[in-house]
């Protein structure tokens, strides 16, 4: 949705936000020992349907200080660390989830 300014369940072009998710506090990604991510999210006004995404600064310390499920490198490219799709070497983002990477 961040990035094709559609809902892939519903294919609305209607979408609100970001939205900052609020709690007690910010919803908080948990990274030891460094400041964390805040999400904000993105929602369907059709559906309803909602996609979480870190601030910028939320995601540098991300990629610093994250845990990673598969960290590996293929041949053919590198792993997406948020949906594990194969990406190309030289790929700034993932054409998947369009995440940058």
């Amino acid at each position: 949705m961040l990035n094709s300014g559609e809902c892939p369940k519903c294919g609305c072009k209607s979408i609100a936000g970001p939205h900052r998710i609020f709690g007690q506090h910010h919803v908080r990604i948990d990274l030891p020992g460094v400041s964390t991510a805040t999400l904000e999210a993105l929602t369907c006004a059709e559906c309803g349907y909602t996609e979480l995404y870190s601030d910028r600064l939320g995601l540098e310390n991300i990629k610093k200080y994250g845990r990673f499920l598969n960290k590996s490198e293929g041949e053919s490219g590198r792993i997406c660390p948020y949906c594990g799709t194969t990406v190309r070497p030289e790929a700034t983002y993932c054409q998947e989830c369009g995440n940058t990477i």
